[in-house]
């Protein structure tokens, strides 16, 4: 195949065979693919489907009238995308163009390969599809499970392209913002309640709660991409009972932004807190380095494609057998599968170094330096360079 940009364009070339009646990470990521190669002159189309209230919320009346037309193109029979995922709705699509595309994530790693994997994983190793991994953790992960290697590549994902846009005024006010607000005062973790374990909530609220226990001047503030903050609450009170009674302030956020409204979020926090489990790729953490923030993380998984001990507060961790997630309510998970234990002790040391470090900005500035490699276009030019050289 030639250069597309010389090649006789056909009314669509690139299919998404993933709907948007659901609002979720599979969809948001869709999108801000979809809308960069349309923005690149790349005729594209979606699957059909009612568009979810969320999606509609989040996207300009120019975003919403691009998804509506995405929907109305013929599908392409040159290139098909779609999610390899357990979730039946995504799991039992079928693709079938010239050349079919699985984007592919994974939050753990399997220890071995002796046994019959559950059906996704058995699946997404033996079809003819070409894997897209959002990160070499994921990609290795396929391989040593049986994929042959000629049938994955990596795929890295973008950040929230409105930090870019607001990050300039942060930096304009910078050295105001130091003389006015020189220690950090709020830390931001992420987390979604269906899967609250997974992110390391317990062990951020655990590990924030003992080294400030006695400090009212830094916050946590979690922000619940769930429906289920009660869970948050308990886990809190769990701490309260078992630990006693603290000083620091923590705030539960589980209301719904947009992406101007989460980038002004991220940029309105001093710090970053994941100490999570198991990441595929984690646009979250991603986003934080985007917007400048000082981050302590599990240095573990699909983030370790841009984390490393320069441009984060690392934070040391275990392998061990992967425990309650989302993925083990839904599948029967065999061969072992094992993922990261965050030391709790570690999560402290690295929290009292964030707030006491004063290279903790020339740490955030190697952070977003990183980030800026990993933008929406990157994404959309790496995935038109691995259709030519496939197709």
């Amino acid at each position: 195949m030639g250069p597309i940009t010389n090649y006789q364009l056909p009314i669509t070339m690139v299919h998404f065979k993933i709907g948007f009646q659901h609002f979720n990470s599979f969809a948001d990521i869709t999108f801000s693919l979809a809308k960069t190669l349309d923005k690149m002159g790349i005729p594209i189309s979606v699957e059909p489907s009612k568009i979810a209230s969320h999606v509609t919320r989040i996207c300009t009346e120019e975003e919403n009238t691009l998804i509506t037309k995405w929907i109305r193109n013929p599908p392409s029979d040159l290139f098909q995308i779609k999610w390899s995922h357990y979730w039946k709705p995504y799991f039992l699509k079928e693709l079938n163009a010239h050349l079919n595309l699985e984007l592919f994530a994974i939050n753990y790693e399997f220890a071995t390969n002796r046994d019959e994997f559950d059906y996704w994983m058995y699946d997404v190793v033996n079809n003819t599809s070409h894997k897209l991994a959002v990160s070499e953790y994921s990609k290795n992960v396929l391989i040593q499970a049986g994929c042959p290697a000629t049938n994955a590549s990596v795929l890295p994902l973008g950040f929230n392209p409105f930090i870019s846009e607001l990050y300039s005024y942060k930096i304009q006010n910078f050295y105001k913002l130091q003389k006015t607000r020189p220690d950090v005062k709020s830390i931001l973790h992420m987390t979604n309640s269906f899967d609250i374990y997974r992110f390391g909530t317990d062990v951020a609220i655990q590990a924030f709660c003992q080294e400030f226990k006695y400090e009212s001047h830094v916050e946590l503030i979690i922000k619940d991409g769930g429906k289920h903050p009660e869970l948050i609450i308990e886990l809190i009170r769990d701490f309260e009972k078992n630990f006693g009674a603290f000083k620091p302030i923590i705030h539960i956020i589980p209301k719904f932004f947009d992406k101007k409204e989460l980038a002004e979020f991220y940029l309105s926090a001093d710090a970053f807190l994941a100490p999570f489990r198991g990441e595929g790729f984690a646009i979250k953490i991603l986003d934080a380095f985007a917007a400048g923030l000082p981050v302590a993380m599990t240095l573990y998984g699909g983030p370790t494609d841009y984390a490393n001990n320069a441009n984060c507060y690392p934070i040391s961790y275990d392998i061990i057998p992967v425990g309650k997630c989302y993925d083990t309510q839904y599948l029967k998970i065999g061969n072992s599968p094992h993922w990261a234990e965050p030391n709790v002790q570690s999560v402290r040391e690295q929290l009292r170094k964030i707030v006491e470090d004063p290279m903790r900005f020339q740490v955030a500035q190697k952070a977003r330096e990183t980030a800026d490699l990993f933008d929406w276009e990157a994404t959309a030019k790496k995935l038109l360079r691995l259709m030519r050289q496939l197709f």
